[in-house]
Parts: structure tokens; C-alpha cells; sequence
């Protein structure tokens, strides 16, 4: 397990100077990689076996009223490991110890010349718990598109170069970020569903297309322009 505090920079704001879902999940990301670290998982140690973690899927729920900068301090952990999905779970807190948001994630390990998902190493499993800590219940990620839900917004992306991480392709935060670029102006997130599908590089042009489920829930398609494919598809809940 894992504390750090963060302290949020004022390029990390949105336009109302509050922190934003997606800059918690940068930080989010930045834990858990100081974390798996510490257990020898990390991205060097990783490297020298032609291994490296891909995000599965992930669930974030807003805790509380959008929050000033400050420093925050997120809070991660490994909480379980089968023989291909690893589950971390994370929760962030404001300056003075309030929940902000809390979440879980599924992660796989990938032959990284292969491009193929490989089974948990008996290390990892090791390190299961003998009563796994879950923050929150796993969601509902299957939840199906009603058929003829209307369209509520789009927005086409370009695939920049500085948008690939460390693997080679862009990345898990981003397509977080697309996806709520096609919600409507006046909105506030509680809740974000999101299932990768598809890897992503530079140049790719990425459609996000965000449809309504009612007044609370939309579903998101990240479709790539240039086969059709679904790179991501999200649902949000919002207030």
C-alpha cells in the first residue's frame, strides 16, 4: 500500500478552479506505479522481462463538491491478482483528510514484443491477500447502449505524439478524457465506467461520440477513423 500527497498545479485546473476527474487519474497512475514498484512489478523491473502492465478497465466515483488546488494525497493498493487480471484500488482525500474520489481498476501483464497478454507470474500471486481489501463493488461494465438512444455530442481527436506513454501507445488517461470531451457544457461527473479496448497511436484520428441513456447516464464509443474499431467504451454517471 501506498500514500503520497500531491500537490495540484494550476495547469491541472479546470476551467471553473477545480481539480478535474482525469487529473486524479494521472496521479492515480503516478501511485500505483511508485507502488508496484515497491513489490518489484514495476516498469524497470518490468522491462527486463519483456513485460509491461495495460489497463483493462477502470471505475472512478466523485466524492463530495469539486475541490479547490490544494494538495491532495491518494491512497493505492494491490488488492488482488487471478491468473491473468490484477485489481488495484485507490481513493484520494482534500488537504484536510475529506474523501474526493475513490475507484478500482483491473490491470493485465503483456508480452511486450508479442503484444499478448501473459498469466500472473507465481510472485504475484504470492502477494494476494487472505482478505482482499475492495474500496467499492465492482460496477456493471456490460451495462447495455438502449437501442435508438440519441446522440448528445461528438468531437474528433488527433492522435499526438505526446499523448503515447512509456509502451508506445497512447496513453489509459486520455481516453478518459476524449470520452467526457463529447459530454454537453453544465454537466458534473459522479461516476466513470471505462473498458479499453483497442490501442491507440500517433496519428490516429479517434471519434467520440457520447449517447443518452437518460438525463443521468451516457454511453461513450471511442471509435478509430481508420478501421472502425472501438478503442474504448465508457459510461458515465452524472449529477
Amino acid at each position: 500500500m501506498l500514500t503520497k500527497p500531491f500537490d495540484i498545479r494550476y495547469d491541472e485546473l479546470d476551467t471553473h478552479a477545480h481539480i478535474g476527474p482525469v487529473t486524479l487519474l494521472r496521479y492515480f497512475q503516478e501511485a500505483a506505479a511508485l507502488d508496484a514498484a515497491s513489490f518489484a512489478f514495476g516498469w524497470e523491473q518490468l522491462q527486463e522481462k519483456n513485460l509491461a502492465w495495460v489497463l483493462t478497465h477502470m471505475q472512478l466515483e466523485m466524492l463530495g463538491e469539486p475541490a479547490p488546488k490544494q494538495t491532495v494525497s491518494a491512497r493505492t493498493w494491490h488488492a488482488f491478482s487471478d491468473k491473468l487480471l490484477s485489481r488495484r484500488e485507490f481513493e484520494f482525500t482534500d488537504q484536510d483528510g475529506k474523501p474526493l474520489a475513490r475507484g478500482a481498476s483491473w490491470w493485465a501483464l503483456i508480452d511486450v514484443t508479442k503484444r499478448r497478454l501473459t498469466k500472473s507470474p507465481a510472485e504475484l500471486l504470492a502477494l494476494n491477500p487472505a482478505e482482499p481489501q475492495f474500496i467499492t463493488q465492482e460496477e456493471n461494465f456490460k451495462r447495455a447502449l438502449p437501442p435508438n438512444a440519441p446522440q448528445t455530442g461528438e468531437a474528433v481527436i488527433y492522435v499526438r505524439r505526446e499523448d503515447l506513454d512509456l509502451n508506445g501507445h497512447v496513453n489509459n488517461t486520455h481516453y478518459a478524457a476524449w470520452a467526457l470531451e463529447a459530454v454537453p457544457e453544465g454537466k458534473r461527473l459522479h461516476k466513470l465506467l471505462i473498458h479499453f479496448k483497442n490501442e491507440c497511436r500517433a496519428g490516429d484520428v479517434i471519434t467520440s461520440a457520447a449517447y443518452a441513456e437518460n438525463e443521468q447516464i451516457l454511453h461513450h464509443r471511442l471509435i478509430r477513423q481508420s478501421d472502425g474499431k472501438e478503442a474504448a467504451h465508457a459510461i458515465t454517471f452524472w449529477h
